[in-house]
């Protein structure tokens, strides 16, 4: 018997959770359906009429929207103004300047990266070595491992004088310092621009559905104001019979239904737990008996016919089952 009772509670629970996601889903769409008939637009004069229904939050929405219309035109007007669009000028002029600044620099580093092979091409230019300003004289150590690195790198760059080297390497490091930083400075600008730019798209498109946004945040907040006080539908009905009719009758569908759980199955559930099977059993037809009257509002999606679609497509006729043969009469 407890079998019984358990399987018979758990059949029970599904059947009231299916049936409970059904008429929620009911009362979704009579709430969308009510709330486009109290509030089919934005506009300040559609708002001002929920007043005389009781809803208390249209003055302050009026404003909200307003303030935000006017927040999103100012802070597109001034990104428009922006400067760095301006300095961008045409599409892609940063890319383009950063190509070709790019490519000057790189053409600099494979006569650098030469000359910086040999491990003492830096302190011959820090000495200056090849220049007036080196120092050293001939009875210095110093003097003669200098003067071999020297040649060891004139033989490297094919056989050019230091001094010429020298000359060559100060110059690319300088103009690999300037580009270097233009580059950066570029890159910095190029990020800023797409940011700008970002932001600008976020806002037309902000703008764009502005009014959209507005409404949904609107009918939300209707919603929520019905739902805290139900008994503002009685307004809402002289209005929009159907629609506020429909909306009530799912509303209070869903609480009937949540309170039967409540009341017969959770109690039953426990009873079983008990070892109250007596009770448990009174509970559930309880349920069934005060159940019935919801269920007549319960409309689940029938199921969907299946079509052939291999004798569709083909016109292959329909397989009919041969009808089983007649047992043979012995009398005969």
């Amino acid at each position: 018997m407890g079998v019984s009772r358990e399987s018979s509670l758990r059949e029970l629970l599904t059947e009231h959770e299916e049936r409970h996601k059904r008429f929620l889903d009911d009362y979704r769409k009579k709430s969308n359906k009510l709330l486009k008939a109290l509030l089919p637009n934005i506009e300040t004069s559609t708002l001002r009429g929920l007043t005389e229904l009781g809803f208390t939050f249209v003055e302050k929405l009026i404003t909200k929207i307003e303030k935000d219309r006017n927040r999103v035109l100012r802070e597109l007007e001034a990104l428009k103004q922006h400067p760095i669009l301006e300095e961008a000028g045409e599409h892609g002029y940063f890319e383009t300047e950063l190509a070709k600044l790019s490519g000057h620099y790189d053409n600099l580093q494979p006569f650098l990266k030469k000359c910086f092979q040999h491990p003492r091409f830096d302190n011959l230019l820090l000495d200056g070595y090849g220049s007036d300003k080196y120092k050293k004289r001939i009875w210095h150590l110093s003097y003669h491992i200098d003067r071999r690195a020297a040649r060891e790198i004139e033989e490297m760059c094919g056989g050019r004088s230091f001094s010429s080297i020298r000359m060559e390497a100060v110059q690319a490091l300088e103009a690999s310092t300037v580009l270097k930083e233009r580059i950066r400075a570029l890159k910095e600008k190029r990020r800023t621009q797409a940011s700008t730019l970002k932001r600008k798209r976020t806002l037309e498109s902000r703008l764009e559905s502005h009014t959209q946004v507005w409404l949904d945040s609107a009918r939300r907040r209707l919603l929520e104001e019905l739902e805290e006080n139900p008994a503002r539908i009685e307004k809402i009905l002289a209005l929009h019979p159907e629609s506020g009719f429909e909306w009530r009758l799912a509303k209070e569908l869903i609480e009937e239904h949540k309170s039967l759980k409540e009341k017969f199955l959770d109690e039953a559930h426990e009873a079983l737990e008990n070892g109250r099977g007596g009770r448990c059993d009174f509970l559930l037809m309880k349920y069934e008996q005060s159940s019935a009257a919801l269920k007549r509002f319960d409309r689940p999606d029938a199921p969907k016919e299946s079509i052939d679609w291999k004798s569709f497509l083909y016109q292959e006729p329909p397989k009919v089952e041969k009808p089983a043969a007649a047992p043979p009469n012995d009398g005969e």
